[in-house]
């Protein structure tokens, strides 16, 4: 124990404090009569003089989070919400400009998409689905005196393949860096289901850009990059080289606008029902019934910067 940490006073170290869960459904009806929603979900959070709320429990500087909350209605209200990074800039901006003792703003927006109907080949004029499973996110920081800080993100791309998703020649198994590890029991496979649900958030160059052809350009790299081209398919002798080769060609389409991209992918399992403990009248050489595997699997993390 070191005793100077024992002579001294504990003291406010850091704060902050928001709104979380704030959802807003912005509507835009167009002139030709075309409806076009955007839903979101917000979060606002506050660095300032904000410190004798915690030390003496003073409330004079504390901007209520339900006057945040109405922040963001009053601003959706005078937004189209076309794109999350936009309206989280808008935001951050109102705080700093309203109250002069906020030094920070942060904002995490997640959208909800809405895929337009069709009807006999004809887009509906306001009729929607929820057609898709992934969200897309928004991050915007902005501190008194810089420019705001601006990222943007996916998460929930749900993408399968399955065919040539290989996993070999790993530890334990022959031509791996140790062939005999008596902790390793997993069988090579040289043909599995390759299933996954990407997460991935990206850095913006600076502070403006195209922040709705960004998005599609990233997602667009991911879904094709992991897929192959559509009669032959692309190899995936590792689930890393296939998340590395999503980013890279994600960054290369979007330049100049994205420095680098964190992504995560889960697995997500459908294990042969012959792996399973069954009756001899299950097993079967077509091998075409698979089992959704909800225990324990493999996560892989990186980051690609260009």
């Amino acid at each position: 124990t070191n005793p100077m940490s024992l002579a001294q006073t504990p003291y406010l170290a850091e704060h902050a404090y928001g709104k979380i869960n704030v959802s807003v459904l912005k509507l835009n009806r167009l002139p030709n009569g075309v409806h076009v929603p955007h839903e979101v979900e917000v979060q606002t959070m506050l660095w300032g003089d904000f410190a004798a709320c915690w030390t003496a429990g003073s409330n004079t500087k504390i901007i209520a989070t339900e006057t945040q909350k109405n922040v963001v209605y009053k601003l959706a209200q005078d937004s189209d919400l076309d794109s999350p990074e936009e309206f989280g800039k808008k935001i951050c901006e109102h705080f700093l400009k309203t109250y002069d003792w906020v030094s920070k703003v942060q904002v995490k927006l997640r959208e909800s998409p809405w895929g337009r109907i069709e009807i006999n080949g004809r887009p509906h004029k306001h009729a929607f689905v929820k057609d898709t499973t992934e969200m897309r996110l928004a991050e915007v920081t902005h501190a008194r005196g810089a420019r705001a800080v601006v990222a943007g993100g996916i998460e929930d791309l749900i993408v399968m393949k399955t065919t040539q998703s290989s996993f070999e020649k790993f530890v334990g198994c022959k031509g791996g860096h140790v062939e005999n590890d008596p902790w390793t029991t997993l069988a090579e496979t040289s043909d599995r289901i390759f299933c996954t649900s990407v997460k991935a958030s990206w850095a913006y160059a600076s502070d403006s850009a195209p922040w709705n052809q960004v998005y599609d350009k990233v997602k667009k790299a991911f879904i094709e990059t992991f897929a192959g081209p559509p009669d032959t398919g692309v190899p995936s002798p590792s689930g890393q080289l296939t998340q590395f080769e999503m980013c890279r060609v994600a960054l290369e389409a979007c330049r100049p606008h994205v420095l680098d991209i964190d992504i995560a992918n889960p697995n997500l399992h459908y294990m042969p029902l012959d792996h399973l403990n069954i009756p001899q009248y299950l097993k079967a050489a077509k091998k075409d019934v698979f089992i959704p595997w909800k225990g324990a699997s493999g996560l892989h993390t990186s980051k690609a910067s260009i």
